[in-house]
């Protein structure tokens, strides 16, 4: 995937949210859409957000950051979810939504019929496939691309692309739940960080292998903290042995109904306690910490970009998957809040241990880049621009004209020109085997090249490929087409091994292959006559791990 600078094509696109705010939900569905709402405002597009009316929003925040907010009232009167009839079960956080996911749909489809965008992003647990649909099909003229931003993997999509930022997600595990053409992004190396932590990072890093103490704790559980487990940790730490200089910060969010509580409780603490809101500088104040006190939610990643080590709270259940995911990884330990004070107390004598805080702080680095956002809006300007289709009988002269150009058919197994006659009888027979997948590459609708891949083993799962691309095609061209097949070979056929073969004189698709990341695996000698000399062969293959790690999907 490219990380180059997305380009202005997003000039003047509109893209919606949907995404709320509330004391049960949290803040971290809003928060994260920002981030990625900022990074593509900067690029020329213009975002609105369409939020729900619950206690504890931030359609204020949404605002004063430059977006504009269309406000769903929350009417305590609309009905309940069970009461749409339906043969599938609603979502297990459907009642976080404060109305039935008919009447959400009715209530923005007027919004985005007028606004038009370009792109629907949906972070929402409540909203599935239904939902979508509904709002998609009424909305005339070109409907927009779905982005869905999830984590549980737990209900369906109709989505172009869904993103899954959390450890150990796998694009699999959403096999089924999204369509096959859906590209699904999976894993830290696409999480939604603000720009300012990949600017502190070098300086963190820095800092703490130089430094590796404790004299900065920095203690976030979350804008809201319904529950008030600031307050349990602070009285857990008076029963730890920590330095005598020891300085605590407390971040909370202004909408945090404990707040006043945690204040009054800071005052009292045996070491200089602060208790600050809303901060604007949270990448600053997270890598000048020592030590972290978080919540294991999507504020994990900001912290592994700057290799923060952290004590990690469970505070809902969809954190527990993420923070099992981090502690396997060595990169956060775990606290049980069930006997907070003795796990408090254990965990951080296990801190104190020798190069345990820049073993923790590495682990937890080597996760996290902080060019998430970067790669989601690469990806999103890709979307319906790049695409493979079945090669049909009209493509037929022109991929005869590519295939027998000069530059394509010198490095072809079969070099003498081809007839139409017989170009024709070899699709007819081709496109006949199950086995045999004839495919065209696409560009913004432009046929660039022809893709043969054809399965060999189907117990195995192992297929073998071969390509040729446009003589005219644009530059890059090329990168384009092997991510698509390598996204068609692996996740719509599920194959375990993708093979090709390359003469040994072709250096250019040798370098292709590899950036593609093919490994070589074998040099046949004397492999392939054609009339007059013997040639080499390169032997490529991928595996469908080695492809899977390459996109950024943790495996366990």
């Amino acid at each position: 995937m490219s990380e180059a600078p997305i380009s202005s094509c997003l000039q003047g696109q509109v893209v919606a949210f949907r995404a709320d705010a509330s004391l049960e939900i949290g803040s971290g569905h809003v928060m994260r859409c920002l981030t990625l709402a900022e990074a593509l405002k900067a690029q020329g597009a213009e975002c609105h957000f369409l939020c729900r009316e619950h206690p504890g929003h931030l359609c204020e925040l949404i605002a004063a950051r430059g977006f504009a907010v269309h406000r769903l009232p929350l009417d305590e009167n609309a009905a309940d979810t069970d009461a749409v009839s339906t043969s599938e079960p609603e979502p297990a956080h459907a009642h976080w939504l404060g109305a039935s996911w008919v009447q959400d749909a009715a209530a923005c489809q007027p919004i985005l019929a007028e606004l038009a965008p370009a792109w629907l992003v949906v972070d929402h647990y409540a909203l599935d496939h239904r939902w979508e649909t509904a709002v998609l099909s009424k909305l005339s003229g070109s409907a927009p691309r779905l982005l869905v931003i999830d984590d549980l993997a737990d209900r369906r999509h109709v989505a172009d692309l869904l993103l899954d930022q959390n450890l150990g997600r796998r694009a699999e595990d959403y096999r089924g739940r999204v369509p096959e053409a859906c590209q699904v992004l999976a894993g830290p190396r696409y999480a939604l960080l603000r720009p300012e932590f990949r600017e502190w990072r070098e300086a963190s890093l820095s800092r703490r292998a130089r430094e590796p103490r404790l004299q900065r704790l920095l203690i976030n559980l979350g804008g809201v903290d319904k529950d008030n487990v600031t307050g349990q940790v602070l009285d857990a730490l008076t029963a730890c042995d920590l330095p005598d200089d020891l300085q605590i910060s407390v971040v909370m969010g202004a909408s945090a109904p404990w707040r006043k509580s945690v204040t009054a409780q800071a005052r009292e603490m045996p070491w200089p306690t602060e208790v600050v809101v809303n901060v604007s500088d949270m990448a600053r104040r997270m890598a000048e910490a020592d030590l972290a006190i978080g919540a294991a939610g999507s504020t994990s990643w900001e912290r592994c970009c700057l290799g923060l080590p952290t004590l990690m709270v469970v505070l809902a259940d969809n954190q527990r998957e993420i923070a099992d995911a981090l502690a396997g990884k060595g990169a956060a330990l775990p606290l049980d809040l069930s006997e907070l004070e003795a796990s408090l107390v254990a965990q951080l004598a296990a801190l104190t241990a020798p190069d345990m805080l820049s073993t923790t702080c590495q682990r937890a680095a080597d996760l996290v880049d902080g060019k998430g956002a970067t790669r989601v809006m690469a990806v999103m300007q890709g979307v319906g621009r790049h695409i493979l289709r079945p090669m049909q009988e009209p493509d037929l002269e022109r991929v005869l004209a590519w295939r027998n150009h000069p530059q394509v058919r010198r490095h072809m197994y079969t070099q003498r020109l081809i007839t139409l006659d017989e170009h024709r009888g070899w699709f007819e027979r081709a496109s006949q085997a199950p086995q045999r997948h004839l495919l065209i590459y696409e560009q913004e609708g432009e046929p660039l090249g022809f893709v043969n891949l054809n399965v060999v083993d189907t117990t195995a799962g192992r297929a073998e490929w071969g390509f040729y691309l446009a003589p005219d095609a644009p530059r890059g061209s090329g990168q384009g087409l092997g991510q698509c097949i390598l996204t068609y070979a692996f996740t719509t056929l599920r194959l375990h091994k993708l093979c090709g073969e390359v003469l040994a004189d072709n250096t250019r698709s040798q370098g292709f292959h590899e950036r593609l990341g093919f490994r070589r695996e074998a040099t046949h000698r004397d492999h392939f006559h054609d009339g007059n000399t013997y040639h080499d062969v390169i032997g490529f293959g991928l595996l469908a791990e080695e492809w899977r790690d390459s996109q950024g999907a943790d495996i366990p």
